[in-house]
């Protein structure tokens, strides 16, 4: 069985980051308080409005993560 190779790892890891960082620096800039409900919702109506399928997917995928 072959593994993910770990630059693809790296990478994800990286966007996922990315994203993430991205709404908590949104919320901030809009005095929201910097809580995992208001990220999850502020993700979520980033993924309802964004017309790229791949970035769209990659933003389900850092809610899912930060679901758990």
């Amino acid at each position: 069985m072959m593994g993910i190779p770990e630059r693809t790892v790296q990478h994800t890891h990286e966007t996922l980051s990315q994203v993430i960082g991205q709404a908590i620096m949104a919320l901030h800039r809009q005095g929201v308080k910097i809580q995992l409900g208001n990220i999850l919702t502020y993700l979520t109506g980033e993924q309802e409005n964004e017309s790229d399928e791949a970035r769209r997917f990659i933003i389900g995928v850092a809610i899912g993560l930060l679901s758990v």
